[in-house]
């Protein structure tokens, strides 16, 4: 230290030390300052989200890329006034990777411009309002509302997220020059397509399905213009009328889906099993469980857990090692009466090592057994009988397991949206089971961790100071 009169002035070592740290100041300012503006003039994203909330599968970039009409989503909201974190600006994120793909996106405040509505859907039918996204291309319009998109949440279990099939599905149906539509019969106490089928239907309205209900004694006939038609869990037969309509669609090209459970009951479902006779597919009156402890819950020998049979229709699922959870099956035959013209493949089956117990009687019944069948008439029509419907209701998938439904509900999809439609190369787009991340820690973990967090971080941070001070103290 030099020292004139009342002066004091840096020695040379203490001046070079000082002029290394603002020199290495302003690097380090300067190379902030630069990244900031290179991310500014590009457009960076990473998606750093566990369930890659804000990153489009690439089914859906597929689908989108295809497109050549000009697609615009609208959101009915100022955007500038959204805040980070919220529902909307999860939603938001996500569509701009639509975005990226040559959608167009805007947002309009209706309270500053209610023409806006009004434009978009002039006869007031879709109930636009505040909030909503509405995707647009030529004269088709469809409305998602965000609440429908973020997905309903459970505190326990987590959330389905399903913005990316509904809004990939929406652009599919403003670009489709034809949407063809998956009728669920109604008038058997089958579950109700509006109460507990929430999810499925929008999964297959998300694919390109229009989704309605059909009641079979009311109609004259299946509408011409469906495309599946689609029964859950019937509790009682069909009339004899319903049959010839059932009858007439099916041996004439048709496509149908057949989902039946364990009943209870002694009741027979004699035209149901005469219609699906002619695929050479019975339906039995049993109740399945699985001997082998890796197939079924624990403690639970009719949780039933079931493998793929490897076949073309189940080529998309090989090696992948899936497993459907349908807890309460019946078994499904394929009869004996081959057919040359008729093709039987089973989809789900149990292991060799399954009983079923008849409902009437009580009889034993030796595995394995087929949970789902499928059968295809040369050049025509198309049948999926599935010996469960549990795995399809939003109950099933908002309970504790939620995610092995889940499987279930996806394996189905694929099936009906691929296979029953002769889209071989296409394949659905699910939502995202968000769960909730948890870390769980013992007693003596937890005292552990607040020694460390409490004592030793601090002390050794304190202890670091004090090493750096006494260094520096003398320079």
């Amino acid at each position: 230290m030099i020292k004139v009169g009342k002066f004091k002035f840096l020695n040379k070592r203490s001046l070079k030390y000082g002029t290394n740290s603002i020199v290495l100041i302003v690097v380090v300012v300067a190379i902030a300052i630069v990244i900031n503006l290179l991310v500014g003039m590009g457009n960076f994203r990473f998606d750093l989200t566990a369930d890659k909330l804000y990153s489009l599968s690439d089914q859906s970039k597929d689908i989108v890329k295809k497109i050549k009409k000009d697609v615009t989503i609208y959101g009915l909201f100022d955007n500038a006034t959204i805040p980070g974190g919220s529902e909307y600006r999860e939603i938001t994120n996500l569509i701009n990777e639509y975005k990226g793909l040559g959608v167009k996106v805007k947002y309009v405040d209706p309270d500053k411009d209610p023409g806006t509505i009004t434009s978009l859907d002039p006869q007031k039918t879709m109930g636009l309002t505040k909030g909503d996204f509405v995707v647009k291309s030529g004269n088709k319009v469809r409305k998602l509302e965000a609440q429908e998109l973020y997905g309903q949440a459970n505190q326990q279990y987590g959330r389905m997220y399903s913005a990316e099939p509904l809004i990939t599905g929406a652009i599919k149906f403003v670009t489709s020059d034809v949407t063809p539509v998956a009728y669920f019969v109604e008038g058997h106490n089958e579950i109700p397509l509006t109460e507990d089928l929430n999810q499925v239907s929008k999964i297959l309205q998300s694919n390109n399905l229009e989704v309605k209900s059909l009641s079979l004694l009311t109609e004259k006939k299946v509408p011409d213009d469906c495309q599946l038609l689609v029964f859950v869990s019937p509790q009682k037969d069909l009339t004899d009328e319903e049959k010839i309509k059932l009858d007439a669609y099916i041996k004439k090209g048709g496509k149908a889906v057949f989902l039946f459970d364990s009943l209870e009951s002694s009741e027979k479902l004699a035209n149901f099993e005469d219609s699906l006779s002619y695929f050479n597919i019975g339906i039995n009156y049993d109740k399945v469980k699985e001997n082998d402890s890796s197939k079924h819950l624990p403690n639970d020998n009719y949780a039933l857990i079931a493998s793929l049979e490897n076949n073309d229709i189940n080529k998309v699922f090989s090696g992948a090692n899936y497993a459907v959870f349908m807890p309460d099956s019946r078994s499904i035959n394929i009869l004996k009466n081959q057919k040359d013209w008729l093709t039987n493949t089973p989809l789900i089956t149990t292991t060799d090592k399954a009983e079923s117990n008849d409902i009437v009687g009580g009889k034993i019944n030796k595995g394995p057994f087929n949970l789902a069948v499928a059968a295809e008439v040369s050049g025509g029509s198309k049948v999926l009988v599935f010996g469960n419907s549990k795995f399809l209701s939003d109950r099933a998938l908002s309970s504790q397991y939620g995610t092995y439904f889940q499987y279930g509900t996806n394996y189905f999809l694929t099936t009906v949206v691929n296979w029953m439609q002769d889209k071989t190369n296409e394949e659905t787009i699910s939502g995202k089971l968000v769960t909730a991340k948890a870390l769980t820690v013992t007693e003596s973990q937890t005292k552990v961790l607040s020694i460390v967090l409490i004592g030793v971080i601090p002390l050794a941070i304190l202890g670091c100071g004090l090493f750096v001070w006494s260094r520096r103290r003398h320079l």
